[in-house]
């Protein structure tokens, strides 16, 4: 008997040049359900967390008009894509794989004059037949629609989730890293080559220790690190969270800057829609004694020259809800009781947890600063690792950092190791 293998598109006008695609409700959740079928997540030796549904499905969702009483609206990432669809693969009646493809018009690289075109959010069941057909059909669109590079994949590019993951497949990913099974480095590798590594360096008191004694040696003989940076009008502080729009508002002038390099690949800078929105999400899980900013006090409006963000492990909330409730699959419905119920419950752990300070683990999102090899970034390592041990935290994240980064990936590399890797592909 042979199964037929079929491709739905489902965006019907997947060009845009303002950056809105017209997508039903219903589609988006069939393909943010995807998911939860893969055979593998539900596997004894997965570490899977799936998403909070409603995050997911406002992430994804590409058309500004939908449900905006319901839902805030659209990603505003999409709103500089000049292309995007985003595909359900179904064999024998049933979806078993998904994939998008896009091109940012804003994502530019020096050595390539044209457009580059991505693919991201691939799902399937371990059959190469499906996978073939998802990435064959991404290609093609991305292709015809005058892509002369196609890399991936990736969520949206570096400012979200990139890159497959290829080493660390027993490790538990912590918020807002990949994970996929391992059978999907075999479909990547039958459609490109490698362009880049992403690492998550997993860190310890323990590891991390004999870097902070350093530093503490140097205090000791006199040369505090601190004060050496005060002299020059320099200083750390933590954040205020009671007053967290303004400081994101002083935040995202160095973001752009810090990151916007070579060393920094698949990296576009934030719009300030952008900013802003992924901003908003992150207020749900920061704690203000683990996100720093280094000022210039010498200058009347204290400019932010540098920033540390360490995000508690929202994954470890997410995890301990679902063990203490009943199997959960997504409704067919929109978003129905089942989803409602998870997402609030959710929700609830999470606000008591991070009102007691109470995670094992932490995730080291954003660490970085303008002025380069004057120990700010070392300041900023030693001001998150007292945090962390004073919040009792066991375990750290340093990710994702690049292949091509060594003034982040050598420092981490002395207060840890790097345990996970993802890779980015280049179509061929």
């Amino acid at each position: 008997m042979i199964t037929t293998v079929t491709i739905e598109r489902l965006i019907s006008r997947p060009v845009s040049v303002e950056g809105s695609f017209p997508l039903p409700v219903a589609k988006l959740k069939q393909f943010v359900n995807v998911t939860w079928i893969i055979p593998f997540y539900s596997a004894a030796e997965s570490h899977k967390v799936m998403p909070i549904l409603a995050a997911e499905m406002n992430d994804l969702n590409p058309d500004r008009n939908w449900w905006k009483k319901k839902f805030p609206g659209a990603n505003p990432f999409f709103h500089h894509c000049s292309f995007l669809q985003y595909y359900l693969v179904h064999k024998g009646g049933q979806p078993v794989g998904r994939i998008a493809a896009f091109i940012d018009r804003s994502y530019r690289e020096r050595t390539v004059q044209g457009e580059i075109g991505w693919i991201g959010l691939f799902e399937s069941f371990d059959d190469d037949e499906v996978a073939a057909a998802l990435l064959d059909a991404a290609t093609q669109d991305l292709q015809q629609g005058g892509a002369v590079k196609i890399i991936g994949p990736a969520r949206f590019n570096a400012n979200g989730e990139d890159g497959l993951l290829v080493d660390g497949f027993d490790k538990h990913p912590m918020v807002m890293e990949p994970y996929q099974p391992p059978y999907y480095t075999h479909f990547l590798e039958q459609w490109g080559v490698k362009e880049n590594d992403w690492y998550a360096f997993r860190m310890t008191h323990e590891s991390a220790s004999p870097y902070m004694e350093r530093l503490d040696g140097m205090r000791k003989r006199g040369q505090d690190l601190e004060q050496r940076l005060a002299r020059q009008g320099v200083a750390v502080r933590s954040v205020k969270i009671s007053d967290w729009e303004t400081e994101i508002a002083r935040i995202k002038t160095v973001y752009n800057t810090a990151w916007d390099s070579s060393v920094h690949p698949q990296f576009e800078r934030f719009s300030e829609e952008e900013f802003d929105y992924v901003a908003g999400g992150l207020r749900m899980i920061a704690i203000e004694d683990l996100v720093f900013v280094a000022e210039d006090v010498t200058k009347p409006d204290h400019p932010v020259i540098g920033m540390a963000v360490t995000l508690p492990d929202l994954n470890e909330v997410i995890q301990e809800y679902d063990r203490l409730h009943a199997a959960y699959v997504p409704s067919d419905h929109i978003y129905g009781l089942s989803d409602v119920r998870r997402d609030l419950g959710i929700f609830r752990l999470l606000r008591n947890r991070v009102k007691h300070r109470k995670f094992r683990q932490c995730r080291v999102f954003v660490l970085g600063t303008t002025r380069k090899k004057n120990g700010i970034d070392a300041l900023l390592y030693e001001k998150t690792y007292l945090a962390t041990i004073n919040m009792g935290v066991q375990l750290a994240s340093g990710s994702q950092i690049a292949d091509t980064n060594p003034e982040i990936y050598i420092p981490l590399s002395h207060m840890g190791n790097a345990e996970i890797t993802w890779r980015v592909y280049r179509h061929t």
